[in-house]
């Protein structure tokens, strides 16, 4: 099975799956007055032939207005019910509300698909107690006609949380696609998000076999954090 990963900005990116169709997350286009925060040129076929969209939350960095125009009508939706208010004129859409630990099942191009809604925890370190029910991560297995499967973890917005590992430490992890915020976290205050530590407790624990790390903050904050770490760039295409 092959894929083409491209990172379009913010948390908003696709997988293409054997030149079939592509799988897209979190779309979100609308910028905030005086950010710095880059978005890729869209061509002409960008967003066309994505069939699945997975959305990890409801706020202006993972879906808005403006992201709810480039899904293809028929296209899949698997979102948190927060979601919804977006999602009205979506008549012909497949739309399924996930929580925590809920599974769909679905079928596209021949592939069989099953998306896993895993836990994300924000608002706290380690040491903190992390909010819940906020926001989804995704196990999603793809299974071709020849039963060769293949699993990709997306994170979503979350710090590491031993909860999360016992979700996904029997699943082999072909390709994790992890949301980093920060180089390093306070654990007693301040925002908290994935920093360099956390992620490579998941790389330790869960052993991906392709680890993609994308970060939706500033590009002045980008040339911050690629003194520590090799960062997908906006618009650019990785293949695997």
């Amino acid at each position: 099975m092959e894929f083409k990963f491209k990172f379009l900005g913010k948390t908003c990116w696709f997988l293409e799956v054997d030149k079939k169709f592509k799988i897209g997350c979190n779309p979100s286009f609308i910028l905030k007055k005086g950010s710095d925060v880059e978005l890729a040129s869209p061509t002409g076929d960008t967003f066309r032939n994505i069939k699945l969209w997975l959305i990890t939350e409801c706020n202006p960095d993972s879906f808005d207005e403006e992201g709810v125009k480039i899904i293809e009508d028929e296209a899949k939706i698997i979102a948190r019910k927060e979601c919804g208010k977006y999602l009205r004129d979506k008549k012909n859409a497949n739309i399924y509300f996930v929580d925590w630990f809920k599974k769909i099942e679905l079928e596209i191009k021949g592939y069989r698909i099953r998306v896993e809604a895993i836990p994300t925890y924000k608002g706290g370190g380690f040491l903190s107690n992390p909010a819940s029910g906020k926001a989804n991560g995704y196990l999603v297995t793809i299974v071709d006609k020849t039963e060769t499967s293949k699993r990709i973890y997306v994170t979503g917005e979350t710090i590491y949380h031993e909860n999360i590992i016992k979700a996904l430490i029997y699943h082999p992890i072909d390709i994790m696609i992890a949301n980093i915020g920060r180089v390093k976290n306070s654990y007693f205050g301040g925002e908290k998000s994935m920093d360099l530590v956390m992620l490579n407790s998941f790389i330790r624990t869960l052993n991906p076999g392709e680890v993609i790390t994308i970060f939706s903050k500033g590009e002045s904050a980008r040339k911050e954090m690629k003194k520590y770490i090799d960062l997908i760039d906006v618009g650019e295409e990785k293949e695997m």
